[in-house]
């Protein structure tokens, strides 16, 4: 499977400007690539306020939503990335999604909402497990930003098995290791590759800066290429996957454990 990263600046709670971004962006992604990730929320940036939330919020079957079903359709491959939702009952969530070439989407909200903003406060936290998605043979989840911290949101089971996470994100400079030491920290203790789309730009929360995607494999190894156009790309081998968890199948030593899916507070 070829995936790719697609990180850009985005403009401030200016969704059709980003929407033409996007495209651009999109035209660019090399014909072969199965996967295009973008950055969490990325028709909008972050928002901290509920008035401009609650006029930049969207449904699932909004204006965002239709435009990523027509570009995964025309191109031809997976779009992954979150934008901001609207349940239409006043309650906003950060919203992962994964669509498919042949209209099939999945949602997934984010759970941890990051405490040293008001996201917290002005957003609603998901209430359900990140569903695993099954994409041209492989097993996949998809957990937003903050959410990465959290080893046992994405722990591998041996009963529901995946093979990527994706993690779009906005994770300033200042944080940069622990960001890319997480995403390998994931890879290897659920022997899974990861993926981590981070925006570029400034904004209120700090610096973002180019060269922080990344890619890594089940070792903990980052073994993303980086293109003149700052696309980062890399090729998932599941055979070798699955033959590296049989060599040494760690995750069937897993624990098992439940979680408290009451809203968090």
């Amino acid at each position: 499977m070829k995936i790719c990263a697609i990180p850009f600046d985005i403009a401030y709670a200016d969704v059709e400007n980003n929407l033409i971004s996007v495209a651009h962006q999109l035209n660019q992604v090399e014909l072969d690539t199965d996967i295009a990730v973008l950055p969490e929320l990325f028709t909008t940036a972050f928002i901290p306020d509920e008035k401009t939330v609650t006029e930049k919020a969207e449904p699932v079957d909004g204006h965002t939503v239709d435009t990523l079903r027509r570009w995964a359709q025309y191109f031809g491959f997976a779009i992954a990335g979150s934008f901001l939702a609207t349940d239409g009952k006043g309650q906003y969530f950060n919203r992962a999604f994964f669509v498919e070439p042949m209209g099939d989407i999945t949602f997934s909200d984010k759970r941890h909402l990051f405490p040293l903003s008001s996201e917290n406060t002005v957003y609603t936290p998901g209430h359900a497990l990140p569903p695993t998605i099954r994409f041209r043979g492989w097993n996949i989840k998809i957990v937003v930003c903050y959410d990465l911290r959290f080893p046992v949101w994405t722990r591998n089971q041996p009963d529901n098995l995946y093979d990527l996470l994706i993690v779009p994100s906005n994770w300033p400079i200042s944080r940069v290791k622990p960001y890319k030491t997480l995403l390998s920290a994931r890879a290897i203790e659920n022997q899974i590759y990861t993926i981590g789309c981070n925006r570029t730009g400034v904004d209120k929360y700090g610096d973002y800066t180019t060269g922080m995607s990344s890619i890594f494999d089940n070792l903990g190894e980052d073994i993303k290429e980086t293109r003149r156009n700052g696309h980062i790309y890399a090729l998932l081998d599941l055979t070798n996957l699955k033959e590296g968890r049989e060599r040494f199948p760690a995750y069937r030593s897993s624990d098992h454990f439940s979680i408290d899916l009451t809203p968090a507070r």
